[in-house]
């Protein structure tokens, strides 16, 4: 019997050191991931600082943007897609939209020198991407500051 409490008491305190281990991991990295500058609360069961306030996106729309890509066959390719231009507020939206033309040109300017395979190889993410370095590379050439933060492609078909 003597053998079993002995058994029992170890096995309790070996319970309570990994309890008292555990909590005190859980404020360690509360207190480490804790931001001094920000002065935010921190929950204790959560392991980020309190959510900071969100950015107020906007997104100006380019519906049916129909371009014609360059193919090795008789029969004409073309891409339609629907862009969003996303924007930090209102003024920078409002730059987007009277520079629409612009936007437009730089995306057809794109893909029309393209060969229609190369764009179908490519997803979504790639083209986003080609596309934002020669927005970024086209605005800074005309000396224009660009009028988004990013480009999302919302629709891509091709015929």
């Amino acid at each position: 019997m003597t053998f079993m409490k002995t058994i029992l008491i170890n096995f309790i305190l070996v319970l309570v050191t990994a309890l008292v281990t555990a909590v005190l991991v859980l404020f360690g990295s509360q207190h480490l991931n804790k931001k001094d500058d920000e002065g935010s609360s921190i929950s204790l069961f959560s392991s980020s600082p309190a959510e900071k306030e969100e950015k107020n996106l906007q997104f100006v729309e380019i519906k049916n943007l129909m371009i014609t890509l360059k193919s090795d066959s008789a029969k004409e390719r073309y891409l339609l897609l629907d862009l969003a231009l996303t924007t930090n507020d209102e003024s920078q939206s409002e730059r987007a939209e009277s520079l629409l033309p612009k936007i437009k040109g730089i995306a057809v300017d794109i893909l029309t020198s393209m060969e229609y395979g190369e764009v179908r190889g490519m997803s979504a993410t790639e083209l986003r991407s080609m596309m934002m370095e020669r927005y970024k590379s086209a605005f800074k050439s005309i000396d224009v500051t660009i009028p988004f933060e990013d480009v999302t492609i919302s629709k891509m078909v091709f015929q």
